[in-house]
């Protein structure tokens, strides 16, 4: 562990200070130092790892997408808005096609333009494995999460359609998924996505100045950004990759870092007391297990699966993480409206689950015996190892032996994406990947039975006629309201047959220097940085 904090502090940027400056002038010279909990800089080619950390820094601070989550408030859930397109319509002769008419006047960070045909080179550079753009490793990135989109072609010069696979009204969510590099700089750097990455060129609201592997991307505020109210306040931004929970508060209290990612929760009290900002807030997140229910694996009988289940004490796991969570009773907390009225209630009953594991043939004498991947860290996986090991004591009361794999979270991410039938996931019985729940295609969609690896990341396999049919009829769904009734339903039926293990919603702690001022946490996995300005 010393030598993890001692690399982190090392890679983190030193004080200022310069030689006969006042405190006041090295401070306007220090750029926003964000410490985020991935052991690498995510790389920066508009497809990233490191899930949606990853996806938080490594996409939307460089990169646009069709649709945007307005990250403007805190109190209520984000919502899309427009983005690189400033409309979208279903086509009413052909349900599956998409109209999307693209924002006029955008240009990349090199100077060329986005249009239509930018707009097909991106896709192709996903979708069309014969493009000398494609590259496999980006495509599957952004492909897990864009899995409906099955055509596409130019309308006119800023107009292009998009034709998904089946009828699916939720695919503006995907829109938010498919981020647009520029063509010309990939042109002048060769056609290498590996040198394009090191030095990349989006729409985004932040140009990349350097990016050091394992140590830091430096950016600097892009003063011609199309939406002005988004350039970013603070002129310069360096992103940290320290994954070591403590060592990314050593370097806050340091004064090395202004903004901590991933706040071990048991710092939070301490670091209020000694004046720093301390900001949380509820979030579409489930801190779960995601459960291979393949043909020989304990979690493939329902009773095994509602049994994992009530043997976890949640409430004991928020007083771990010093309140800084809550129990989950279901994907979403109850007061969201794809909640619905869950038949199975998620509870800690140790009496009950024994009866069910016995009913499924275990007992004390013949346990069930599970390995479970577990990143040690990453974003929206808080402290997976006490977490873990809390949720082992809880199983272990009903009659489960569960052992560990523990991978560094990008590992997880490349085996999440495999399946849990790839050598690579060692067959393992469970996955600890947080779950998001703020849109149907991450959070939903993985429980769909066509959509394992190369379509989707459905880990697990899961596969159950009662979910593919609900999510039919989620798809058909273009009213709004009648969509979330239609999710609320979805919900029911997928507590109902306990999915998952589902453990405790992150409240998402992050720690500020008192010298930033102007962040709102929204409640969503990404945030927007572009609002801070350092005193």
């Amino acid at each position: 562990m010393l030598d993890i904090r001692r690399r982190s502090l090392l890679a983190a940027p030193a004080l200022i200070g310069a030689l006969g400056a006042s405190e006041a002038e090295a401070q306007q010279a220090q750029p926003l130092r964000i410490a985020m909990s991935i052991g690498d800089v995510p790389r920066l080619w508009g497809g990233p790892e490191a899930g949606f950390e990853g996806v938080r820094f490594g996409s939307y601070f460089v990169y646009d997408s069709l649709t945007l989550w307005d990250l403007s408030r805190a109190d209520a859930p984000s919502t899309l808005r427009p983005g690189l397109a400033t409309s979208w319509r279903v086509d009413e002769a052909d349900r599956r096609r998409w109209i999307i008419e693209l924002r006029q006047g955008v240009k990349f960070h090199d100077g060329s333009p986005f249009d239509a045909d930018a707009a097909i080179w991106n896709l192709d550079s996903i979708f069309n494995g014969n493009a000398p753009q494609f590259e496999g490793t980006r495509s599957g990135l952004v492909r897990g999460r864009a899995t409906s989109v099955g055509s596409y072609e130019k309308l006119d010069t800023h107009r292009i359609a998009i034709t998904t696979r089946e009828v699916d009204a939720t695919f503006p969510y995907q829109m938010a998924f498919l981020w647009f590099a520029s063509p010309a700089h990939w042109q002048a750097m060769g056609g290498d996505w590996q040198r394009f990455a090191m030095n990349p060129s989006g729409t985004g609201p932040y140009k990349v100045t350097s990016v050091t592997p394992r140590q830091r991307a430096e950016l600097e505020a892009n003063r011609d950004y199309w939406e002005p109210g988004r350039v970013p306040k603070a002129p310069r931004t360096v992103l940290l990759p320290i994954p070591d929970g403590p060592a990314r508060v050593a370097a806050l209290r340091a004064g090395q870092v202004d903004l901590v990612e991933s706040l071990p929760t048991d710092t939070i009290a301490p670091l209020r007391a000694a004046r720093f900002q301390i900001v949380q807030n509820a979030y579409p997140h489930i801190w779960a297990w995601r459960l291979n229910v393949t043909e020989g694996s304990p979690f493939a009988d329902l009773r095994v699966r509602q049994a994992a289940n009530l043997a976890v004490d949640r409430d004991g796991i928020v007083s771990l993480l010093s309140g800084a969570a809550q129990a989950a009773r279901g994907k979403v907390t109850p007061d969201d409206p794809w909640f619905g009225n869950p038949q199975f209630r998620l509870r800690h009953d140790v009496a009950e689950a024994r009866r069910l594991m016995t009913a499924a043939g275990y007992s004390a004498t013949r346990r069930c015996a599970i390995s479970v991947i577990m990143p040690i860290s990453g974003g929206g996986q808080m402290v997976p190892q006490p977490m873990n090991e809390a949720v082992q004591a809880g199983l272990r009361e009903a009659f489960f032996d569960v052992s560990f794999l523990p991978v560094d979270f990008a590992t997880a991410i490349n085996q999440m994406r495999a399946g849990a039938r790839d050598p690579a996931s060692r067959g393992a019985h469970a996955i600890n990947v947080a779950i998001p729940s703020m849109e149907p295609n991450t959070g939903w969609l993985i429980y769909d039975s066509q959509l394992s690896n190369p379509r989707g990341i459905n880990w697990g396999y899961y596969n159950s006629q009662a979910v593919d049919a609900q999510l039919r009829v989620v798809r058909n769904s273009f009213d709004p309201a009648e969509q979330s009734r239609q999710m609320a339903q979805l919900h029911n039926i997928l507590i109902d047959e306990a999915a998952l293990l589902a453990v405790v919603h992150d409240l998402n702690p992050r720690a500020l220097s008192p010298r930033c001022r102007g962040f709102v946490q929204a409640r969503s996995w990404f945030q927007d940085y572009t609002q801070i300005s350092l005193a």
